[in-house]
């Protein structure tokens, strides 16, 4: 790991040591604005960090670890695409979307169509959408990427109920609009690669996101074990719950394993199809496992665990949704069979 990821991963520690649990969103997004973190992908010729995808997962990560509730992700994704264009003016674009107005995107698959030169259809789970001016869309056919402004007519928001409380989600709805008066970010055959790109980079964050959670929840875990007295003594002596401990640990380092894996082994090539297989693979383990220690980190908790003032039940629901997001619970699994069985065939 180099002397600067260190130095980026204890920045943000600090940012959210200080931020409380959860992150909440009107105080967190200044300070992500403030901190230049939207620019982690921004090559230097249009004025960003020219970091790779490695520093931006590990944000995402220690950002994961106190349940962050501005759209840092979905804002990142909106901005990758614009650097990735080939848009004239896209140095103006990133320049609005670094410095303080809101660009957000989809954390799912948008059901967009493209009839007569208008779009029309349905992108869920768009994040603080209320608050943002853009929303970054493609076309079901992965035939046209858009920025779509949201401040028009036919575009319609619709808040979406989540057992989650860490982010705030919205359907938008888009009704008849004109495709000449959107931002069109690419098309054709670049519309796909960016997709792909966009895609994996969206796993990649959610994979991080989900092991900071993690991490974060069985740390709070084992130090309520060391501190909680039964029977005269630290729940933490109990051999039983120290393997279960142990065991949850080990989970947590095998999922980062992949992932980091994966991350040095693409580096900034993330477009192509392998590095879309290795995004998947880690985002189903990652989140699957993120699951697996909520679930424990609440029986281990006790009776504290399931009250509202304690965090633990907030993890819970976070690593359930995470499950969800992007292209849906049940499409990883069978993707990942599917590649592993065709690349037996072949």
């Amino acid at each position: 790991m180099s002397d600067y990821l260190n130095e980026l991963r204890d920045s943000a520690r600090q940012v959210v040591a200080g931020a409380g649990t959860p992150m909440l969103e009107d105080t967190t997004w200044p300070l992500i604005v403030e901190l230049g973190w939207l620019l982690t992908l921004v090559p230097e010729e249009l004025d960003g960090l020219g970091l790779g995808v490695l520093e931006a997962t590990a944000l995402h990560s220690e950002l994961g670890k106190g349940l962050n509730q501005a759209p840092f992700l979905p804002a990142m994704l909106a901005i990758d695409a614009l650097c990735q264009s080939a848009l004239a003016d896209k140095a103006e674009w990133i320049g609005r979307f670094t410095t303080g107005e809101m660009v957000t995107s989809t954390l799912a698959e948008p059901c967009i169509a493209v009839q007569s030169g208008a779009l029309s259809g349905i992108a869920g789970v768009v994040q603080s959408a209320d608050k943002a001016s853009h929303v970054l869309l493609w076309s079901s056919d992965e035939q046209c990427v858009v920025l779509v402004d949201l401040q028009q007519p036919g575009v319609e928001l619709v808040a979406r109920e989540t057992w989650d409380a860490t982010r705030r989600l919205f359907d938008v709805k888009l009704n008849n609009l004109a495709l000449d008066n959107q931002l069109v970010v690419a098309s054709g055959a670049a519309a796909a690669n960016l997709i792909t790109r966009l895609r994996t980079l969206r796993d990649f964050a959610l994979a991080a996101d989900s092991l900071g959670g993690g991490v974060a929840i069985l740390d709070l875990t084992v130090e309520h074990l060391r501190t909680r007295r039964q029977f005269g003594r630290p729940l933490a002596l109990f051999q039983a719950l120290k393997h279960r401990c142990a065991d949850l640990k080990n989970i947590l380092a095998a999922a980062e394993a992949l992932l980091n894996d994966s991350l040095q082994k693409f580096g900034g090539d993330i477009a192509g199809a392998d590095a879309q297989l290795a995004a998947k693979k880690a985002k189903y383990l990652a989140c699957a496992t993120y699951a697996k220690v909520t679930e424990e980190a609440l029986q281990l908790s006790g009776g504290i665990g399931m009250a509202e003032e304690y965090p633990c039940h907030l993890y819970l629901k976070r690593s359930m949704l995470n499950e969800h997001l992007g292209a849906g619970e049940e499409h990883y699994p069978t993707f990942i069979a599917e590649q592993y069985l065709a690349s037996l065939a072949g």
